[in-house]
């Protein structure tokens, strides 16, 4: 008789509300079940608060890992929702995964059992249905009851926005927090005086005011206000009384939250007192806009993502100024004069005080003439021809290996396809297991020829490249930012133009 090596698995998402899915409930019913057939349990996987449309999950991933690694060889749950609601993914790992791996998969309430020899059950797919039916349609509710909520003016948001607090009487209404509300007038009525962002920001932080996440008492190692904060609170309409719907989407899959743009946003009275005027409001937007008005064309620039103040090792920023008048005249199309800045003096100044510049152009003609003189160094004129057509021989294998593993990619996608049709019953369970096995024997041969290819373009790779790139760079051939990436790993700049660089080669 096989012995078998049980994992227990157990979820419960945010979603799952009722006592028989809670996780003490789950442990329960299914060590009592291995208890009962006497099944060795070696470990157990608790994934709380995950909803089960996600694909990873810290506790089913180590799941995953320990069947690769013959750890465990039978999988135990409460129900199938508790693996997955995602009807796709209760498939492949039903009908696909679990049997390449040898897995015993028991579903205990719903009394499936996959036994020695596995067979696939189309009632788990229709099961594997109704648990996504269910998550899809518990989330367009919940989101449904919070967008009739917000139009009637109620907060129903966990966190509340700098210079308010929950009611303590009513959990859907906000008040003024009196400790910080002033804080957020002084950044308006300084912002409408003519203060900078970063003026306003250095004047909070002399006056030794906590910064939102600080006064909330969330994790700040750094207690200075940054622009971006202060930018935050002069955008957001709930100062002027609006609430706003539709500001944030989530996908009820994989449970990501993206932002919406600006124009689907929906403004709405709220229930609570404004900070701020609406026609104040307004201004700030107005100067903001003019602001932020992004140039129509992006600049790209030679040292793109190469460049670090030399004092704090923060990215220095890429900035331009244009020249627009020369002895009092206006010129009618102004030159832009690119350079680098640390910006830290902006946003921590006690970790970099410096903020020192260099230009674009006194920065390329000190990396260049390095590179040069490194460049020279490397002794390769005698023998050119033949690294030239050794590089021939690596870029023709290169070329294959790529070719391979597209033709891996559309085996998977195949794959996919094929498990797709057998879900929605274009073809039956032996066309669909024939099929398989054909896919999954081609598939195994790309992987075998994709790993001899590695292994061949293996030896050769950055110093054939780094090669051919000096053979160029000596022929006048000029570098681009991909280039210089592959030669350089790091510029620091310090005061007074002092440069230093970091290679690669």
């Amino acid at each position: 008789m096989k012995e078998y090596k049980a994992g227990i698995y157990l979820r419960l998402s945010h979603e799952d509300i009722s006592e028989n899915n809670s996780i003490e409930a789950q442990r329960t019913i299914t060590t009592e079940y291995a208890k009962k057939n006497k099944y060795n349990v070696v470990e157990e996987y608790v994934d709380n608060g995950y909803s089960g449309m996600l694909s990873s999950r810290p506790a089913f991933n180590r799941m995953i890992v320990d069947i690769l690694n013959n750890k465990i060889n039978m999988v135990i749950v409460k129900d199938i929702s508790r693996l997955t609601r995602d009807k796709n993914k209760t498939g492949y790992y039903t009908e696909i995964f679990f049997p390449d791996n040898d897995i015993r998969f028991i579903s205990v309430t719903e009394m499936i059992d996959s036994g020695d020899r596995y067979e696939i059950d189309d009632s788990i797919m229709f099961r594997g249905l109704v648990n996504q039916y269910y998550v899809a349609d518990i989330s367009k509710k919940i989101k449904s009851v919070k967008t009739n909520r917000k139009k009637n003016g109620e907060f129903v948001e966990h966190k509340v926005p700098y210079g308010y607090k929950k009611d303590e009487d009513d959990k859907y209404k906000v008040v003024f927090d009196t400790n910080v509300c002033e804080n957020v007038k002084l950044i308006y009525a300084m912002y409408l005086q003519g203060f900078s962002q970063s003026q306003i920001a250095k004047h909070l932080t002399n006056l030794k005011m906590d910064t939102p996440k600080k006064y909330k008492g969330e994790n700040c190692k750094i207690n200075e206000w940054r622009n971006d904060t202060i930018s935050r609170i002069l955008k957001d309409p709930f100062y002027m009384g609006k609430l706003i719907i539709n500001k944030y989407v989530t996908e009820y899959r994989t449970k990501k939250t993206k932002l919406t743009p600006k124009e689907k946003w929906i403004l709405v009275d709220g229930k609570h007192e404004a900070l701020i005027s609406e026609d104040d409001f307004k201004l700030v937007q107005q100067k903001l806009e003019h602001k932020y008005k992004k140039p129509e064309q992006k600049y790209e620039y030679l040292l793109k993502g190469l460049v670090y103040c030399g004092y704090c090792n923060s990215r220095m920023q890429y900035k331009y100024r244009a020249r627009t008048k020369v002895r009092n005249k206006v010129i009618e199309n102004p030159v832009r004069h690119w350079y680098y800045k640390c910006r830290m003096i902006y946003k921590f100044p006690s970790i970099c005080d410096k903020g020192h510049t260099i230009s674009e152009e006194a920065l390329n003609e000190i990396v260049l003439n390095s590179l040069k003189k490194r460049l020279s160094k490397f002794k390769i004129d005698e023998y050119t021809g033949d690294i030239i057509d050794e590089y021939k021989k690596v870029n023709a294998n290169f070329k294959l290996l790529n070719q391979y593993e597209k033709k891996k990619s559309k085996i998977e996608n195949s794959i996919t396809n094929l498990y797709n049709k057998k879900l929605e019953g274009v073809i039956q369970l032996e066309e669909f297991k024939e099929q398989y096995c054909n896919l999954k024997q081609e598939l195994k041969s790309t992987e075998e020829q994709i790993l001899g290819l590695k292994k061949n373009c293996k030896t050769c790779e950055l110093d054939e490249n780094v090669k051919q790139i000096i053979i160029d760079f000596k022929n006048g051939k000029e570098l681009d930012n991909e280039i210089i990436k592959i030669l350089i790993n790091r510029i620091k700049v310090y005061e007074g133009k002092t440069v230093d660089i970091t290679f690669n080669i």
